[in-house]
C-alpha cells in the first residue's frame, strides 16, 4: 500500500536524532509501512547504541503507521528494556496511529502521557 504515489520509500520517511544529556529524541516524519519500517528500525538501533539512557520517539508528525512499524517500535522497546534504557513514543499521534496502538493494546506500553 503506497499512500504517496510516485514517492520512493526514502522520500516518504524522514528520521533525525538529537541527543542531550543521556536522552535521545528520534523525530519521525512521514509514513511507516513495510517499505519504510526497516529505516526506522536502523535509526532506533543507532539511538540505543549511542549510549542514551532514554530514547523518546517523537511520532507527532507521523501520518500513518502499519503493523510493520508497530513491530519495529515493540522490538526497540524490548531491546531498550534489556539494556536498562527507557523507551517511549510521544505525540500527539495521528488518529490512525492511535487506533493501531489501541487495537493492538500497545498504547500503554508505548505512549508517554502528554501530561508528563
Amino acid at each position: 500500500m503506497n499512500f504517496a504515489p510516485g514517492k520512493r520509500p526514502q522520500e516518504r520517511l524522514r528520521v533525525s536524532s538529537t541527543a542531550v544529556a543521556g536522552r535521545t529524541v528520534v523525530t519521525v516524519v512521514g509514513e511507516i509501512d513495510h517499505e519504510t519500517a526497516g529505516r526506522l528500525g536502523d535509526d532506533l538501533k543507532a539511538a540505543v547504541l549511542s549510549g542514551a539512557r532514554r530514547v523518546e520517539v517523537d511520532f507527532s508528525r507521523v501520518g500513518f503507521c502499519d503493523c510493520a512499524g508497530l513491530n519495529v517500535l515493540l522490538a526497540a522497546r524490548i531491546h531498550c528494556q534489556g539494556l536498562g534504557v527507557g523507551f517511549s513514543v510521544s505525540g500527539p499521534v495521528a488518529p490512525a496511529v492511535a487506533r493501531l496502538f489501541r487495537l493492538a493494546d500497545t498504547d500503554a506500553l508505548l505512549l508517554v502521557s502528554q501530561a508528563a
